[in-house]
């Protein structure tokens, strides 16, 4: 029987899509469409994924702090 298994470029997206849940549920209130956007729009998601390789390693609370002083330094 044939193991399923994602993709490196799957599991990014996975990966993104945890970012964004994760800081919408911390905000509140706060739709994930309008998190995606806000993280696109500062370049949160190009960020998560060029250090998934570290980041993906972090636990939760870890990774929001990340993203939170990343966006900080762009000026979010």
């Amino acid at each position: 029987m044939k193991q399923d298994r994602m993709t490196l470029d799957e599991k990014k997206a996975e990966f993104v899509a945890f970012g964004i849940e994760s800081y919408k549920m911390k905000l509140g209130g706060v739709s994930g469409v309008k998190v995606a956007e806000y993280f696109n729009d500062y370049g949160a998601i190009d960020f998560l994924l060029e250090n998934y390789d570290l980041l993906h390693t972090l636990g939760r609370d870890q990774i929001l702090s990340e993203i939170e002083r990343y966006l900080k330094k762009r000026g979010a």
